[in-house]
């Protein structure tokens, strides 16, 4: 008895060390988990096979050269397999010629005189096969720990190939709207540079009332470009994140300022800190976080960023966000009301940095708060006005 719980232990030890490296690449992990039901199973042969197609094809094996090797294809029909893809349900022989499978077109074509398989699921399609075999039958039957073992370890392997395909699928979905997106963006500019020089033109050659209605146009046009930059950045960044390195809080907000170059607001950087981050994507924070208030603020707003002791505020005195816009931030529910561009990207920087990020409005201003275990990796420095 203390054998046998010794073994099952060993089982699910090796499981659980083969689950929980995330170093390994999937065909790495499938060819230990393999070569390891071979060994503990002690048997001659492991093999993985894919049988989508209607044939069974050698995805990987412990059989390095013959018939059954990885990249070889055969009739399903003729394997033991076929059984456990039209039940999708574990066939167990340790003994061919001494079971109700005396007579099976396998035993002949394969030459295996014991099996034990399960079937690979992925998306709740059989995907194929994972099976452990010999030329000799065996003199004892399998154990509830070994069917067990198998089962876990097929489950194992058909929830990582799911995963892997499921990251590809993502992977070439978000390539296709990175270049959906710069032709979108391409053939846009092109109409809107020619609007943009003809009126242009035009307002050289007018007084008022006219030119003031052709600096509206362009004024409107300029929000255009803005607005397919913001498209284009979203849809080639989104929350990824590069390396981060300690920047200083005050220098990227006071760089972000600059470039939006609010006329009629004021900013007040606070405790400044040195914090974790990719300067680019909180530099993009804060420009998107300025343009906000630049747009929507009346003049002489002021405008806060503040380092915390767990990361930092950037806050406004401005008339505060619809309450439905600042429901549908950071997890919240989409209200009536659309979100702008500009708060999407902030949204994305804070999430593909793995910061949490709150927001508070009202009639006195709008809080937004940033923080996160680690972000902040200097105490506070001299406040910078």
């Amino acid at each position: 008895m203390g054998m046998a719980r010794e073994t099952s232990r060993n089982y699910f030890r090796d499981l659980f060390e083969l689950g929980t490296d995330r170093s390994a690449s999937l065909d790495e992990k499938i060819e230990r988990a393999i070569t390891l039901g071979r060994d503990r199973l002690d048997l001659e042969y492991g093999v993985l096979s894919y049988t989508g197609a209607g044939q069974y094809e050698i995805v990987d094996s412990t059989i390095e050269s013959g018939t059954y090797e990885a990249g070889t294809t055969h009739e399903l029909g003729e394997t033991w397999c076929r059984h456990v893809v039209a039940d999708r349900e574990m066939l167990v022989v340790a003994d061919a010629e001494n079971s109700p499978y005396t007579d099976d077109v396998a035993r002949d074509a394969t030459g295996l005189q014991c099996y034990i398989g399960d079937a690979v699921v992925v998306d709740g399609e059989v995907y194929g096969t994972l099976c452990y075999s010999g030329e000799h039958p065996l003199e004892r039957d399998f154990t509830h720990d070994e069917r067990r073992f198998v089962q876990l370890l097929t489950q194992w392997i058909s929830y990582e190939i799911e995963r892997e395909q499921h990251h590809q699928a993502l992977d070439a979905q978000n390539e296709r709207l990175t270049e959906f997106a710069g032709v979108l963006a391409h053939d846009l500019r092109n109409p809107l540079t020619g609007a943009r020089g003809y009126t242009e033109l035009v307002a050289e050659s007018v007084s008022d009332p006219e030119a003031t209605h052709l600096q509206t146009v362009l004024d409107s046009l300029d929000r255009m470009e803005h607005l397919i930059t913001e498209t284009l950045s979203l849809a080639r960044e989104g929350a990824d994140v590069g390396e981060r390195q300690p920047v200083s809080l005050a220098e990227i907000a006071q760089r972000a300022w600059r470039t939006v170059g609010p006329e009629s607001a004021v900013l007040a950087v606070e405790n400044d800190r040195t914090i974790r981050a990719d300067a680019s994507r909180l530099q993009q924070l804060f420009e998107n976080l300025f343009r906000n208030v630049d747009e929507h603020c009346e003049p002489g707003v002021r405008v806060t960023v503040e380092g915390t002791d767990e990361g930092f505020v950037v806050a406004d005195d401005g008339p505060g966000l619809p309450p439905a816009i600042a429901d549908s931030l950071f997890g919240g529910s989409f209200g009536s009301e659309r979100r702008g561009l500009g708060l999407l990207i902030v949204e994305r920087v804070v999430s593909g940095h793995g910061w949490d990020g709150t927001v508070e409005t009202g009639d006195e201003g709008t809080r937004f708060s940033f923080t996160s275990v680690g972000m902040v990796t200097e105490p506070p420095a001299t406040s910078i006005q």
